[in-house]
């Protein structure tokens, strides 16, 4: 539904605008409070979205996956703002020294390990159906419980961790058997 709202909305469809921002602002609103902000900034925050997609929306075809946009941009301009208001950049000399003391093998050997991790981690999210894998998206990448999952996705805590489970379940036995590092980043997660 909402790929085709976006559509219609780049195509010059105002009301498809409206649409969009009544079926996101709730999800938008509870992802920024949960980030930490008061609920002032992050009106603004997605006021100031909306008005920016509308403003530039020729510029946003290339644009498919309209919900990951519009989280990632919020979170942009949330601490775009944050950035604007406080002006002041701390730098961790501590973290600084540990970097530079990294070995320069260890740090690729690391960044491979990464890389793969991701691979396997994308292609195994691709055999969940999308409320599984929205599930997941808002427990590891936005740090939400099981309640407010269940708020946005109108169910309850425990039908969110059921399905939680069946879903990282069912990637880590789908895993490949020389996948030694996600079954075991999946059997931390599981326990």
């Amino acid at each position: 539904m909402a790929g085709e709202v976006w559509k219609r909305f780049i195509a010059g469809d105002d009301q498809s605008f409206a649409i969009l921002y009544h079926a996101y602002f709730s999800e938008l609103f509870a992802y920024a409070l949960k980030l930490g902000f008061d609920q002032e900034t992050c009106k603004d925050a997605i006021q100031d979205l909306f008005f920016k997609i509308y403003a530039s929306k020729s510029n946003l075809t290339h644009i498919r996956n309209i919900e990951f946009y519009l989280i990632r941009s919020l979170k942009n301009r949330l601490f775009d703002m944050h950035n604007n208001e406080y002006k002041i950049e701390e730098i961790n000399y501590q973290d600084i020294l540990v970097e530079n003391e990294k070995n320069i093998v260890e740090q690729i050997i690391d960044e491979e390990k990464e890389i793969q991790l991701k691979h396997e981690i994308s292609y195994l999210l691709q055999i969940l159906p999308p409320r599984q894998r929205k599930m997941i998206h808002y427990r590891y990448e936005f740090n939400m419980n099981y309640s407010e999952i269940g708020e946005i996705m109108n169910l309850s805590a425990d039908a969110v961790k059921k399905n939680l489970y069946r879903a990282l379940k069912k990637m880590k036995d789908t895993s490949p058997p020389n996948s030694r590092h996600f079954t075991t980043y999946l059997f931390t997660i599981l326990s």
